[in-house]
């Protein structure tokens, strides 16, 4: 007979800052970007309508990607034949920023270095009202996520404070994590200081910073082909948690007992199985990756 074993151990809720705007960087619009950005951009569109009624500022979506639509691209992408040779970015910008009434900015290059990443994203905070810089991995290489990773560092010590979300698959599994670090100090709405770290995808996966593969801009034509084989169905769940995780962070309000902020920090998943496993934010858990 097996045993239940329960686990008493407080879930804590992750403020997420409602009334400051959030500044999302999508770094790549190709597999995984191509299923979010509708989903976002759209979520952005109706929050920002309502923000606009609270005398509150908008939030913002930037895309980044280089590539451009290809054929094979058509077989699981979120691109149709007239968006042949066109640049990814652009693609999805100009689609999703007319469809639902949104300013939705695009960089037409890929992020080689971190100093590029940071740089843009603090350009990007200039001369607006306090926000929040969200950096959103749908890249399909490691090298790029060391940059995020490190942009991430950099930008805790200029923000208030960092979101680094990141999704990673292979064929039929994969992985979502919300990473956050704090920045300089803030209280919210109730008086309290209610933000904590969670761990970001290359602290629960370490094998992410080796940065072992190449960039988008080191691939021959033939390995870009054939690099990082996926089924579309995991591009799909990779997305949807994704953009579950930016949900949160878009709409949540401490003084909402429903859904008061972030409960937890990262999502495996198997499509194959149907398996999900959900790190809720106890001290526990999250100590097994930021000691």
């Amino acid at each position: 007979m097996s045993t239940l074993q329960l686990n008493l151990e407080t879930t804590y809720n992750l403020d997420t800052s409602y009334h400051i705007s959030k500044l999302f960087v999508v770094v790549g619009a190709g597999g995984t970007g191509g299923y979010l950005i509708p989903n976002l951009a759209r979520q952005i569109s109706i929050t920002n309508k309502l923000r606009k009624m609270e005398g509150l500022p908008p939030h913002k979506l930037v895309l980044i990607d280089a590539d451009t639509v290809s054929l094979s691209n058509l077989n699981r992408q979120n691109f149709v034949e007239k968006d042949l040779e066109k640049n990814k970015a652009e693609v999805l910008s100009t689609r999703y920023g007319v469809a639902f009434s949104t300013n939705i900015q695009y960089l037409d290059e890929y992020i080689t270095n971190t100093e590029m990443l940071t740089k843009l994203v603090l350009s990007l905070l200039e001369n607006e009202p306090p926000m929040i810089p969200v950096l959103v991995d749908c890249v399909d290489n490691n090298k790029t996520r060391v940059f995020i990773h490190e942009a991430a560092l950099e930008l805790q010590q200029k923000t208030r404070g960092v979101f680094s979300l990141s999704s990673g698959n292979e064929f039929l599994n994969g992985q979502v994590v919300c990473g956050f670090l704090p920045g300089r100090g803030y209280v919210n709405e109730l008086g309290q200081n209610s933000w904590f770290r969670t761990p970001m995808v290359g602290e629960m996966f370490p094998e992410v910073l080796e940065g072992a593969d190449k960039l988008p801009t080191e691939l021959s034509c033939d390995e870009a082909a054939v690099s990082h084989p996926q089924n579309i169905m995991t591009n799909i769940t990779a997305a949807n948690l994704l953009f579950n995780f930016a949900n949160i962070l878009l709409t949540a309000r401490i003084d909402n007992e429903d859904m008061p902020g972030l409960h937890c920090f990262a999502i495996t998943f198997d499509t194959r199985k149907g398996i999900y496993r959900t790190f809720l934010n106890k001290e526990s858990i999250i100590n097994q990756y930021l000691g």
